[in-house]
């Protein structure tokens, strides 16, 4: 009965989540390492060959050169291979429980997995991310199978996932403004909405490795929690690390969460029931209060849709919780706030904090207007890769003012600032669009605030000359 249950909600839960996956495709690419991995990949598409150096690790160009290659120079294509690399994260996470739990406990560690807020952040990235928790969890179930069977082509494989993790590392740093907790917060805070069925299972399992019930062995326990502390020895030890190095964790995390779901729940079958019941309710709930915050407070001109989605979220909660007679509420609740709050941020919150992407927003207009190559410049405002990418063509970076001022038909990338001193010289010039930037990547309390916010923008132009 557990195990049919468990199947109609990871039918719906998975769908819905893979089409959320598929929708926050449609989102700009923010200019960070994505942009990056974007534009180097197009070019090389487009020229036939890598032409600029990077500390990206080359099967991560590979993927997306190929994957562009095969659908078309577009963001689309981008997101395919980390999609196809979360797929198989969930199948070998699917074979390694059955292997260790059985049928029920599988389908669930799926599920987990799918519906974590790691995986919905991650499928709309194009770093290592998702390789690194595909080779990582590939690595563990041939490991564990060759513990099982002995059979050298288990092993084997398993050395091949461990290859394919060093492979795909991508060497690009992220230090600079780590602190020491991070992966562990991040963690945490991304495992949503199962943490804390995550944090239980934890103390189950370090209980279990200490005190062994008599007559069983520990080495599934052990292979879980070695696997469990591995990403972060990897994430603080490694001198390219970068936060989400972690992601690595989230496969080996659903297992144990599912693991321990199931085994309490055969054994008790109200055990997530009472207290923890009422205490993931109030964290549900208080999720939704700071969710509430984010649509009514942080963009308030235009949060209509915004509202419209979490109220009608806050309604099925509530009537799941309180009025329905589903069996494991929990199991359905946690599904129903990730799907949830995952449509609330796709469609409302991540679009608008991507309307202060500037090099995205006029690269796509630059295009529009026939950039090519040596005719886009960018005059002090750098050369972004999103603007590279959405342009479609090399961005020439442009200091000599008195030489710029004097071509013509051209398309300049610089700050709303410089407007006047070309309008001054070049008064048939055309303003082709503008648009505010956020230049850092972590978002700011004070950016998210609107009284605050035009502090901690830039505005971008796009001039024809």
């Amino acid at each position: 009965m557990l195990q049919k249950d468990l199947l109609k909600i990871s039918k719906w839960g998975l769908g819905a989540a893979v089409l959320i996956w598929m929708i926050g495709w449609l989102m700009l690419i923010p200019e960070d390492l994505s942009a990056q991995i974007a534009a180097i990949s197009a070019e090389a598409v487009k020229n036939g060959r890598l032409d600029e150096q990077t500390g990206i690790s080359p099967p991560i160009i590979s993927f997306s050169v190929g994957a562009m290659r095969l659908f078309g120079v577009n963001q689309l294509s981008l997101h395919i291979p980390g999609f196809l690399a979360i797929l198989f994260s969930l199948f070998c996470t699917y074979r390694f429980t059955r292997a260790l739990a059985g049928a029920a406990p599988a389908v669930l560690s799926v599920l987990i997995l799918g519906t974590s807020q790691a995986t919905f952040l991650v499928n709309n990235e194009l770093g290592d991310s998702s390789y690194l928790a595909a080779c990582f969890i590939f690595a563990l179930w041939q490991l564990n199978a060759y513990l099982e069977t002995r059979k050298v082509i288990s092993l084997l494989l398993s050395l091949v996932g461990i290859a394919g993790l060093i492979w795909v590392k991508n060497t690009f740093p992220d230090t600079s403004n780590q602190w020491p907790v991070d992966p562990l917060l991040t963690l945490l805070v991304t495992f949503s909405p199962w943490t804390i069925f995550f944090i239980l299972a934890i103390i189950d399992l370090v209980q279990r490795v200490i005190f062994p019930d008599q007559g069983k062995e520990q080495k599934h326990e052990l292979i879980i929690l070695l696997s469990i502390i591995m990403p972060f020895i990897f994430a603080y030890l490694n001198p390219f690390r970068a936060t989400f190095d972690v992601y690595m964790a989230y496969p080996v995390a659903a297992v144990v969460t599912a693991i321990y779901m199931i085994r309490r729940l055969e054994s008790v079958p109200d055990t997530f029931s009472g207290l923890l019941a009422y205490l993931h309710a109030v964290a549900a709930y208080t999720a939704l209060a700071l969710l509430f915050c984010l649509v009514w407070f942080t963009f308030p001109a235009d949060n209509y849709y915004g509202l419209v989605h979490f109220m009608a979220l806050l309604a099925v909660l509530t009537w799941l919780i309180f009025f329905s007679s589903v069996r494991n509420k929990l199991i359905a609740g946690c599904v129903v706030f990730a799907i949830g709050a995952n449509i609330v941020l796709t469609t409302y919150f991540y679009p608008n904090i991507y309307e202060y992407q500037a090099p995205a927003k006029l690269g796509i207009i630059a295009r529009a207007n026939g950039a090519s190559h040596e005719q886009l410049f960018s005059y002090q405002a750098g050369t972004p890769y999103s603007l590279r990418f959405y342009s479609g063509t090399q961005v020439t970076e442009m200091d000599d003012f008195g030489k710029l001022v004097g071509m013509k038909n051209c398309l300049v990338y610089t700050h709303q600032n410089f407007v006047g001193e070309f309008k001054a010289i070049r008064p048939d010039l055309q303003i082709l669009g503008s648009c505010e930037e956020y230049p850092r990547r972590i978002l700011d309390f004070r950016f998210l605030d609107p009284n605050t916010r035009a502090s901690y923008v830039q505005s971008k132009v796009l001039i024809k000359l």
